[in-house]
């Protein structure tokens, strides 16, 4: 890899070597990317916020899946989030690190991210979160059709549907409504059902994506609403 300068933010990180750190990095173009980064003795570097949610500009080398930090620099201001939108922001980071296969490249995905961080900082939580996890399965290639049927009918108000996978929905004795679909798709928020519908439905569809192993992140929300 050349030296070129990329916008990056940090997903995770955690002590690797003396004085270096292992990271996960999002960045334009390619994806999640794994990296070491040296904790540097000057001033200057120490001054470098190395946490979540700060855009950084990096230089990265290596041939392997594991690259090297060659050069860090603040790109912007950090989001200053707080209290539940925090949390939110973690878990897209952990979702991220969960699901997004290591170096597989994407156009959109960075863009998503930073997007959502800039909602987050005015916009209500829930709905910053399910229109995330919707682009975000769309992104891994499980787009789901908020218009139409498995048969390429239009989704009909009064109608129950309940979904199958590779197939799409499919009207049923019970299920979700139409027109609450339908609003999910035009991300009209503001009914509690809507809201309501498309945690259960974001749930159904990443719980066999991220496995039996709980979200982290998932659990910090539980102890501030208990």
């Amino acid at each position: 890899m050349d030296n070129r300068s990329w916008p990056a933010f940090i997903l995770h990180s955690r002590a690797f070597k003396e004085q270096q750190l292992l990271v996960q990095l999002l960045l334009p173009e390619l994806g999640r990317v794994s990296a070491v980064i040296r904790k540097s003795a000057s001033k200057k570097q120490q001054r470098l916020s190395l946490q979540p949610f700060q855009l950084l500009q990096l230089e990265l080398v290596g041939r392997s899946d594991l690259k090297t930090v060659s050069k860090a620099e603040e790109a912007g201001p950090a989001f200053l989030l707080q209290g539940e939108k925090l949390f939110g922001a973690m878990y897209l980071n952990e979702l991220i690190c969960r699901l997004w296969p290591q170096s597989v490249g994407s156009d959109a995905l960075f863009e998503l991210y930073l997007q959502t961080l800039q909602q987050l900082l005015t916009d209500d939580l829930e709905p910053c979160l399910r229109q995330f996890e919707f682009s975000l399965l769309t992104e891994l290639g499980q787009p789901v059709d908020w218009d139409y049927d498995s048969a390429g009918e239009a989704l009909q108000d009064g109608a129950l549907y309940q979904w199958w996978p590779e197939q799409g929905w499919q009207i049923a004795g019970k299920g979700w409504k139409g027109e609450t679909l339908k609003a999910i798709g035009q991300q009209h928020w503001q009914q509690d059902d809507v809201l309501k519908t498309a945690k259960q439905l974001s749930r159904l569809w990443l719980a066999p994506l991220l496995g039996s192993k709980p979200l982290s992140s998932r659990a910090l929300f539980q102890s501030i609403r208990n």
